[in-house]
């Protein structure tokens, strides 16, 4: 049987393996954005596919092969939910800067490089200071804080998850 070639379960765990963590990425990425069922559904196959191959594992820790093939299994299936992330999954992030005497450049600069940015005044622990926020693609965020950086490299940024966007002013960038 195919069961008794020690490569071809380890095989099997791999890939068992890949695909649970990929479905782990995605039941995370899904959550609060998509309807319950489906996040259960999700859960289920993880939970599932790990127990299969956890199991098989377990069975005998010195089995090398298969201990090889889960950690493997794992580190594919990271990559894998990450390439998904990355190419499928449009998400935004709202940054928030805070400079001392530079906000309204930066807000300036992230309007040109087309952007939206809201620019208010706050107080910090060493007096006034400027805050500018702006909402973007999460791939931009890093082009935002580029802009942030070069203008005021003391500023203080933060990049936080958005869930959910409705109406505004969202631009893409100009290259």
């Amino acid at each position: 049987m195919w069961f008794d070639n020690p490569l071809l379960v380890a095989a099997l765990i791999l890939v068992i393996r890949v695909f649970s963590i990929t479905i782990s990425t995605i039941r995370y990425l899904v959550m609060g954005r998509a309807n319950d069922v489906l996040v259960s559904a999700l859960a289920f196959l993880e939970a599932l596919t790990f127990a299969i191959t956890f199991g098989a594992v377990s069975q005998d820790l010195s089995n090398l092969w298969n201990l090889f093939a889960y950690s493997l299994g794992f580190a594919i299936g990271t990559w894998v939910g990450m390439l998904i992330e990355q190419r499928v999954y449009t998400s935004h992030a709202t940054i928030n800067i805070v400079s001392m005497g530079h906000s309204l450049p930066i807000a300036q600069a992230i309007r040109a490089a087309g952007f939206g940015a809201t620019r208010s005044a706050g107080e910090g622990e060493r007096g006034a200071v400027g805050i500018v926020r702006t909402v973007v693609r999460r791939q931009d965020a890093a082009r935002i804080t580029d802009i942030a950086q070069d203008i005021d490299p003391r500023s203080f940024i933060t990049v936080e998850d958005v869930r959910r966007v409705a109406r505004g002013f969202l631009g893409y960038g100009r290259s």
